[in-house]
């Protein structure tokens, strides 16, 4: 039978227990503390980086018609999803987002931020294909938006003038002037707030990165509802 041995941080219960566990550890191991200094100053100025970088653009972010969005007009909670056509854990992602928001239709909106990380070097791209669709007909955008979702693998010419063609908007297909400015900004960003790769969700000033399963999401989205209902 193993023995599993536990520091004094694991076995802390209190915020109080925990600094002294720390204390205890730095003094016995001094050859750490440099290095976690210079960690914590890291992590502090990447953390003021982050809530400086959401302040600049939360008017971009929150109060952009540009953005396709679904949900409540005058939300609880507001779910901001770094999003990608072409990525495979973005089309698991956005049923479980649409899911909640369904179930909580008068608390969450949900924005899309939609970042083409795999079709940047594409003559055709599903991005600015969808932003033209939610500006010139957002009527046809949800099928649009399910139909790209659906579609396994990384788009291209011919998925996305299948999609257009399905819909009767293939006019929408070349890039314009706006929504390649659009993903521009989305691109940058995505790099602003030192997000590493799609999805990844804005909820409440806290950055999720991955996909997160609809039995993690949906608790974690109700507590914060709660919360915000007190």
């Amino acid at each position: 039978m193993m023995t599993m041995i536990f520091s004094p941080l694991s076995l802390a219960k209190t915020q109080q227990e925990k600094i002294q566990g720390i204390n205890e550890m730095l003094q016995a191991n001094p050859s750490i503390i440099d290095g976690l200094y210079d960690n914590l100053n890291a992590y502090f100025a990447q953390e003021k980086h982050f809530d400086q970088v959401l302040s600049d653009n939360h008017d971009y972010i929150y109060n952009n018609p540009n953005l396709p969005w679904f949900g409540s007009s005058d939300p609880k909670l507001t779910i901001v999803v770094l999003t990608d056509f072409s990525c495979p854990w973005c089309k698991k992602l956005d049923p479980v987002v649409q899911r909640i928001a369904n179930e909580n239709p008068a608390d969450i909106k949900v924005i899309n931020i939609l970042v083409p990380l795999k079709e940047m070097s594409s003559s055709a791209n599903s991005t600015t294909f969808a932003l033209n669709v939610w500006k010139n007909a957002p009527d046809k955008f949800d099928a649009v938006n399910k139909m790209l979702i659906s579609k396994p693998g990384i788009h291209n010419e011919r998925s996305i003038m299948k999609v257009a063609k399905a819909n009767d908007v293939t006019q929408y297909v070349p890039e314009d002037a706006t929504a390649t400015d659009i993903v521009q900004k989305n691109y940058q960003l995505f790099n602003d707030l030192g997000v590493r790769g799609t999805p990844a969700m804005l909820i409440d000033g806290q950055l999720l990165p991955g996909y997160l399963p609809y039995e993690q999401l949906a608790p974690m989205v109700k507590k914060m509802i709660a919360e915000k209902s007190k």
